[in-house]
């Protein structure tokens, strides 16, 4: 009689709506963190979301060869010959003040240091293994205990970066290729995880004070069971404030990685992450930095889709940052310092793309950061909210610019000149939520494909992470538009392999014509432009390619 009075009171609650019944959603982890909520799990992440740049650290052995971090793996080295570059390792010029010191100068807010790379090599004393930079070197120094010391001094939050289960320096570490040197690599995988993989993540997490995020890696191995990726939480669980990225297999993570591609969509999730480098490579090689007017606005860029910029420099063997990349850094800083305003604590700007730059937004307030200043002084902002107040944030007195609505468009008269060389900073209020009036012509478009057709959807959709899958060198695919169209801007992205033999066409009154052909394409955004061409499909194909692309996105745009 209970269960059925209690069944009946129950029914009628949901009636009226004063208890709702459970859902898959809502009983899924919403982190690594076990029975966090949602509103617990975005407090956590605070800090983070606020501080939006961090620094990235890769540095080991492999800073000796100066030939990257993957410099074992890619020649093969027997780890008896590149276990000896321990005894050179001694760089006695490390300061970990000057590191946090220039990170602080770049306005930076973390530091993610390479702890144990897949080279198996720690930079920190461990009880797991003598393969690390006190027993093995004559440094004798815990570099991790050092940087951990230093960063709270300089107001930045200390964070680690652990392959967990790559490892080509240990019995029973995994590599993403079979091993090459059998003797020393193969063992027991099961006996790593535990002995190896997960004593060195409760050292890291025992004794070097508050760690702000734990940031696995794995070289694309995997096999780890749920007995020991629960083990690696239960150790997590010590440091509850901790942010946890999403390689560890097992092991939810509270951000989406992106590595060094920029995506061309904002990626559909609450929070993500672009790592990517100073110099286009990770650990030390003497590569130049890249130029600040192709580096700053890659950043923005990233910033403008609501993301976080972990931005990596690789010290030489001496411990030092190479001064360019140093310089590199500082000059991002002296942008942010005038600048910054419009980055930190913001979130995505309403903009999918735009032809002179991005956008951020907060406090009811977005920022235009303005990579392409109009010869014309007239910035087009297409929105289809009357403006308030615009002001550039270069100005102090924040004077006010003319601001005016037409149609679905607002025009800001600018000055003559821009403030900055490469990226200006212009403060819009608008009357109401910011409301984009320019979007692909492509979006949500029927695409048919010569290959992997139940994957073609992919490249018209406005999901960054969904792609055409291609499985073929000679391929085309082809956007029906609905009606006729004018455009003269394409955005195209090959997420995986490159494309060397592109060719554009475009079919207007039943006829097909060639706007492009020859067109080469880099795992990154790509935009081709051209006068104002108008039809009702799209075709792109290409010829020959030894690795088949992978596409994630194709945009078209009028003329804005």
């Amino acid at each position: 009689m209970l269960r059925a009075a209690i069944a009946v009171l129950v029914a009628l609650m949901l009636s009226m709506g004063i208890a709702s019944r459970p859902s898959k959603a809502a009983d899924a982890p919403v982190s690594w963190l076990p029975g966090e909520t949602r509103e617990a799990k975005d407090a956590r992440m605070t800090w983070w979301t606020k501080a939006k740049f961090g620094m990235f650290v890769h540095w080991g052995l492999y800073s000796i060869p100066a030939d990257g971090e993957w410099h074992m793996r890619n020649k093969k080295v027997p780890l008896a010959e590149y276990s000896r570059l321990a005894q050179e390792f001694n760089p006695t010029k490390f300061d970990a003040d000057a590191w946090m010191t220039l990170a602080r100068e770049a306005g930076m807010s973390y530091l993610v240091v390479t702890t144990k790379h897949h080279d198996g090599f720690a930079l920190f004393g461990s009880k797991a293994s003598a393969y690390n930079i006190v027993d093995a070197t004559p440094f004798k120094r815990d570099v991790v205990k050092e940087l951990s010391e230093a960063a709270p001094r300089h107001g930045i939050t200390f964070c680690t970066y652990y392959s967990f289960l790559a490892d080509w320096g240990h019995p029973g570490g995994q590599a993403g290729c079979p091993p090459w040197d059998p003797a020393s690599q193969g063992g027991d995988k099961r006996a790593y995880i535990s002995h190896m993989a997960t004593a060195q993540v409760r050292e890291l997490l025992s004794n070097y004070g508050r760690i702000g995020l734990m940031w696995f890696d794995s070289d694309g191995s995997r096999d780890i069971k749920p007995e020991e990726s629960a083990a690696v939480v239960e150790v997590l669980k010590t440091h509850p404030q901790l942010i946890v990225n999403p390689r560890l297999q097992g092991v939810k993570g509270d951000f989406s990685t992106i590595e060094a591609h920029m995506p061309l969509i904002r990626p559909k999730v609450d929070y993500w992450e672009l790592c990517t480098t100073v110099n286009g490579s990770w650990g030390y090689t003497g590569s130049p930095a890249r130029p600040l007017d192709k580096l700053l606005p890659y950043l923005i860029t990233a910033w403008g889709m609501g993301g976080n910029v972990l931005l990596n420099v690789g010290p030489n063997r001496e411990g030092i940052i190479p001064e360019d990349s140093a310089e590199r850094l500082r000059q991002i800083g002296a942008w942010l310092k005038v600048n910054g305003e419009s980055i930190y604590g913001s979130k995505a700007g309403p903009f999918v793309w735009l032809p002179w730059g991005t956008a951020t937004q907060k406090d009811g307030t977005l920022y235009l950061q303005v990579f392409k200043w109009p010869e014309d002084g007239a910035l087009c902002v297409p929105l289809a909210n009357k403006p308030l107040k615009a002001w550039l944030l270069a100005d102090p007195a924040k004077s006010a610019l003319p601001a005016e609505q037409d149609k679905d468009r607002i025009w800001i008269r600018l000055p003559k000149t821009s403030p900055d060389a490469v990226a200006s900073v212009i403060a819009l209020q608008v009357e109401g939520e910011p409301q984009s009036t320019f979007a692909s012509l492509c979006l949500n478009k029927p695409v048919t494909a010569t290959s992997a057709q139940d994957s073609a959807g992919g490249i018209t959709d406005d999901d960054d992470y969904s792609r055409w899958r291609c499985a073929e060198g000679t391929a085309s695919f082809t956007v029906e538009l609905g009606a006729p169209a004018t455009f003269t801007t394409l955005r195209i992205c090959p997420i995986v392999n490159k494309v060397t033999s592109g060719i554009l066409e475009v079919r207007h009154e039943g006829k097909w014509t060639t706007l492009r052909k020859d067109i080469a394409l880099q795992r990154d955004e790509n935009i081709l432009t051209f006068p104002p061409v108008t039809g009702d499909a799209v075709r792109f194909s290409f010829t020959g390619e030894a690795k088949p692309p992978e596409i994630s996105n194709l945009e078209l745009y009028p003329s804005l």
